[in-house]
C-alpha cells in the first residue's frame, strides 16, 4: 500500500519552561540524502523534565524555545532518499520504506578535529543539530524531535536499523543504554595490578534512580559487578532499583548526606564502594558520589551537563587525597549496534521494559506533564504519537 503523505503534522512543542502545547507543522519534503519516518515511540529523558520545569540551559548556550523535544526515538521509515538508504545506518546496513530505525542524537559536522580524531562521544566543535534539543521548532523542516507523529532525518545522521523480534519499548532504551555502554567502558579501561578502574566483583553505588541510573545499574550488573547500592529520593524508584540490580537501598529524602555515606561505608567494610555512578542530575549528586567512592576508586559524572549552578568541592579532601579517576560525558555516542544486539541479547534476564512506567500520547503529554515530572508517580514515560 503507497503511503499517503499527511499535509501536516502534529506535534507537543515546549513553548517555554511550563507551557506545553499541541501544534501543526507542515509534512515536509526530503531529498535523496534525508527520510522521514513515523514516530512509534519516543522517550522522555530527565533532561526534558529539566527544561520543562525552568531548571536548566542547554550546553550550547540558552535552549531554543520553542523546541519539539524528543532524543530517544523508535520509527519506522515511510520515504527515504536513495543516498540515504544506503548511507546512514550507522552499520552499513542498506535501508528501505518499513524499516524501524533508532535515531543517533546528534548530527555532527565530519570535518572538525574531534569529528576526525575521536572514536564515539564525539564533541563536535561545529554539530549540525541534535534531535530533540535544537535548534528551535519554529526553523524547517520543524519536526526533528520524537514528540511528532513523523520526524524528519537529515543527512549525516547515525540511524540503526532494529531487530525485527525487539519490540519498540525495549528498543526506545537504545539511547539512555548508549550512554550507560560509553560509561561503564571508561570506567574500565584502567585496571592494573593496584587495582584502579572499574572490574569484576566491585562494588557500585548509583546515585539517582530514574531510567539513566536503573540502566547502568544493570550494565554494570552484566559486567560482573558484585555489591550493588541504590540511592533515591523516591520508594518507586528504589523498588524498581531492587527488581534491577539493587542489593541495597537508601532513601534520601529519610537520610542525611553523611548518614547516606556511612551506610555505604558500613556495607564496604568501611572503604566505600569501588564505583559510584552520579545520575541524579544535580550538584550535590557529584558531591555525594565523591564522599562515597573508595581511595583510588572511580566516580562516572552522567547527571550534570545542563545545570548552570555549582556545586563547592573540597577539593583536595575529596579528589587530590582520595587519588580518584574521574569520568565525565555528556553523549549516548553514534555507535549503538551493539548496545542493541546487548539489549536484545539480555532482555529475558533483566527487567528492561518494566523501566516504562507510562505510555502517553501527544494529547496526554501536554495535559499531564505534572505527572510526567513526579518521580514519585513515574519512572520512565514515553509519548505514542499515534496512540
Amino acid at each position: 500500500m503507497q503511503f499517503e503523505k499527511p499535509k501536516d503534522v502534529r506535534a507537543a512543542v515546549m513553548v517555554k519552561p511550563g507551557h506545553m502545547e499541541i501544534r501543526s507543522y507542515p509534512y515536509p519534503s526530503i531529498d535523496d540524502d534525508s527520510a522521514i519516518v513515523k514516530m512509534e515511540m519516543s522517550g522522555i529523558c530527565g533532561t526534558d523534565k529539566h527544561l520543562y520545569k525552568g531548571e536548566t540551559t542547554q550546553p550550547l548556550g540558552d535552549t531554543p524555545f520553542p523546541i519539539l523535544n524528543g532524543h530517544e526515538n523508535v520509527g519506522t521509515i515511510v520515504e527515504i532518499g536513495k543516498n540515504a538508504a544506503k548511507n546512514l545506518e550507522g552499520d552499513c546496513k542498506e535501508l528501505k520504506v518499513g524499516d524501524r530505525i533508532t535515531v543517533g542524537v546528534e548530527v555532527n559536522c565530519g570535518e572538525c578535529w574531534f569529528c576526525r580524531n575521536q572514536w564515539d562521544a564525539v564533541a563536535c566543535n561545529n554539530q549540525d543539530f541534535a534531535y530533540g534539543c535544537w535548534p528551535t521548532c519554529d526553523e524547517p523542516p520543524h519536526i526533528r524531535g520524537g514528540w511528532s507523529e513523523y520526524m524528519y532525518i537529515g543527512p549525516k545522521s547515525k540511524v540503526f536499523k532494529i531487530p525485527e523480534n525487539m519490540s519498540n519499548e525495549l528498543a526506545m532504551l537504545t539511547e539512555e543504554m548508549a550512554v550507560a555502554h560509553i560509561s561503564l567502558n571508561k570506567a574500565m579501561r584502567s585496571y592494573p595490578i593496584i587495582k584502579d578502574g572499574f572490574g569484576l566483583g566491585d562494588s557500585v553505588a548509583v546515585i539517582g534512580n530514574g531510567p539513566l541510573g536503573l540502566l547502568h545499574g544493570m550494565m554494570a550488573r552484566i559486567l560482573g559487578a558484585d555489591r550493588m547500592i541504590a540511592t533515591d529520593l523516591a520508594d518507586r524508584r528504589l523498588e524498581m532499583a531492587k527488581t534491577c540490580y539493587a542489593d541495597f537501598t537508601i532513601n534520601a529524602s529519610e537520610t542525611t548526606p553523611e548518614e547516606r555515606a556511612q551506610k555505604i561505608r558500613d556495607l564496604t567494610e568501611g572503604r566505600g564502594v569501588d564505583l559510584a555512578i552520579e545520575t541524579a542530575g544535580t550538584p550535590q549528586g557529584f558531591v555525594e558520589a565523591l564522599e562515597v567512592v573508595r581511595r583510588g576508586g572511580t566516580v562516572l559524572e552522567l547527571g550534570n551537563w545542563v545545570y548552570v549552578e555549582d556545586a563547592h568541592i573540597n577539593v583536595m579532601r575529596l579528589i587530590t587525597m582520595k587519588n580518584l579517576h574521574i569520568h565525565g560525558l555528556m553523549s549516548c555516542g553514534l555507535k549503538w549496534g551493539p548496545v542493541i544486539e546487548l539489549l536484545n541479547r539480555y532482555s529475558d534476564r533483566y527487567p528492561f521494559e518494566k523501566i516504562i512506567s507510562h505510555q502517553m500520547s501527544l494529547d496526554e503529554v501536554v495535559k499531564n506533564m505534572d505527572i510526567v515530572i513526579d518521580p514519585n508517580k513515574t519512572t520512565k514515560v514515553v509519548v505514542v504519537p499515534h496512540k
